[in-house]
């Protein structure tokens, strides 16, 4: 194959999964993402005088994790839907090859769209590092978007996917407190150095914790793709 077809079909890859990913109720994502920034932002700017990185970093959380999930959690669902399984499994590794550059995608578009949040609580609330807060956020959502991947290769359904996630959310958010300042907190704010703590015992525990996610997102990444290739799954 030449090289100019080999762009030809990456560009066509590449429009078929935008379309998969900007399809159905992705705006809807967006729209909640942005409702709740707006909402929670006023309220922390209201309620609290001493506005830190900090807070600017757990405002930050909900959105990205709101653009990550639609399309990771049921990308597999609407190719079922368009009718599209078939043509992807009927092609040896073809499947690999769409899932691995759709996950790339909704990376890079949900780090892109968090831009604009970012720029907001910039002018708005306090002087921030936009870009090492946002590649701190893209650690969140490739664990995030890796798990709902994995998942959707197991419970084969959207719908039920979504509500696992869920389920997992909350049970990290209650656990929140036992595993604050550990690096097995999902949800670990980097830019929240405790006081009790030495700064260079806390980068340590950061970057051990970074490490946990995305090591955690291979894992959950390798078994979507083996999953994948139980093609009766997902094709009846």
């Amino acid at each position: 194959m030449s090289n100019h077809k080999r762009i030809i079909n990456l560009v066509n890859l590449i429009r078929y999964n935008l379309r998969i990913i900007f399809g159905g109720k992705f705006i809807l994502f967006i729209f909640a993402a942005f409702v709740f920034f707006i909402i929670f932002g006023t309220i922390t700017a209201l309620n609290d005088q001493s506005i830190e990185i900090k807070d600017v970093y757990g405002l930050l959380t909900l959105p990205a994790v709101l653009l990550v999930f639609y399309p990771s959690v049921f990308g597999i669902q609407r190719d079922a839907d368009a009718r599209t399984l078939e043509i992807i499994f009927g092609i040896p590794d073809y499947r690999f090859k769409v899932w691995l550059l759709r996950l790339a995608l909704v990376i890079l578009i949900s780090f892109i769209l968090l831009f604009p949040f970012a720029f907001l609580a910039h002018l708005m609330l306090i002087s921030i590092p936009v870009f090492i807060i946002l590649l701190q956020l893209t650690v969140l959502i490739v664990f995030i978007g890796s798990l709902a991947f994995c998942l959707s290769t197991i419970i084969k359904s959207g719908n039920g996917t979504a509500a696992i996630i869920i389920i997992a959310g909350l049970i990290f958010l209650i656990l929140e407190d036992n595993l604050k300042n550990s690096m097995w907190n999902v949800f670990l704010n980097p830019f929240e150095n405790p006081s009790d703590m030495n700064e260079v015992l806390w980068a340590e525990l950061v970057f051990k914790n970074r490490v946990f996610l995305l090591s955690s997102s291979v894992i959950f990444l390798l078994l979507g793709l083996l999953n994948l290739q139980k093609r009766e799954k997902f094709i009846r």
